[in-house]
């Protein structure tokens, strides 16, 4: 049984329902992407398996517990989470910020330590950001502010990691860089880490389990070559495609049939 898994999920903000009847699980020890169309759910989903989101009917259990009966510094020690298009505090140093990964760790009893400090080095040394540890994180490009964030994530030293659109507004060498770096923390740390994407392709390559989600329901979950064909591609996205192995990873590659573009090449 996986230690994070959703059960009978119906999620709503006010009146609007999100999800009815969701449920999934995690595996653990791997990388599992959520992709779906825009508003089908993907980031309501995260912050309800982060506990961000309390939900109307059914479970999100952590470990075999309902996370929300959970104390939050409990969660916070076992799971940590990137949200989407986080805030930087003004002024604040890259160092400074990843420190505050380290607060679920701390009490009135036990304040800095040597453990902390550690901790901080780790995360920074592992997303490439040591060089950046003085700075100001405003200061940032926008790829080396994500890896800062996910140094934040890191330092908390969580078995479990959320990741909601980290390569958002990223171009693509920063895209490649982050997901190189998840790819990197599950295989070296044994990490599970769940991360949002819109890119199909990125998500085949980079995932070894796909829940694909459509008005708030699952419509397929499993490995990519199993989620990702064409029927599912088009059901889905309402997208014409072809799917081919691609020559690099050997994942399923999706190229969308432009009818614009075979009108063209007809002329």
């Amino acid at each position: 049984m996986s230690r994070l898994r959703a059960e009978h999920l119906s999620l709503a903000y006010d009146d609007h329902v999100v999800t009815q009847d969701l449920s999934i699980e995690i595996p653990d020890e791997k990388v599992t992407a959520i992709v779906g169309p825009n508003a089908c759910g993907k980031s309501t989903l995260l912050r309800a398996l982060a506990r961000l989101l309390k939900p109307r009917s059914g479970h999100v259990l952590l470990d075999g517990q309902q996370i929300h009966r959970l104390p939050t510094k409990e969660v916070a020690r076992r799971l940590g989470l990137l949200p989407q298009s986080p805030v930087t505090p003004d002024g604040i140093t890259v160092a400074d910020l990843v420190a505050r990964g380290r607060t679920p760790h701390q009490t009135w009893l036990r304040q800095w330590s040597g453990d902390d400090e550690s901790a901080v080095r780790s995360a920074l040394t592992a997303t490439g950001t040591v060089e950046l540890a003085d700075r100001p994180v405003d200061e940032l490009s926008g790829g080396q502010r994500q890896r800062v964030w996910i140094a934040m994530a890191l330092a908390q030293e969580t078995e479990l990691l959320l990741l909601d659109e980290p390569t958002t507004f990223l171009d693509i060498t920063h895209q490649i860089d982050v997901l190189d770096l998840v790819a990197r923390l599950n295989h070296e740390a044994g990490r599970t880490v769940v991360v949002v994407l819109h890119d199909l392709n990125l998500a085949c390559r980079y995932a070894h389990h796909l829940v694909a989600l459509r008005d708030g329901a699952v419509v397929a979950s499993g490995t990519p070559h199993a989620v990702i064909t064409a029927g599912t591609v088009a059901d889905i996205f309402g997208l014409e495609c072809v799917v081919i192995d691609d020559p690099i990873s050997h994942t399923p590659l999706v190229i969308p049939a432009s009818t614009g573009h075979r009108g063209i090449m007809r002329n």
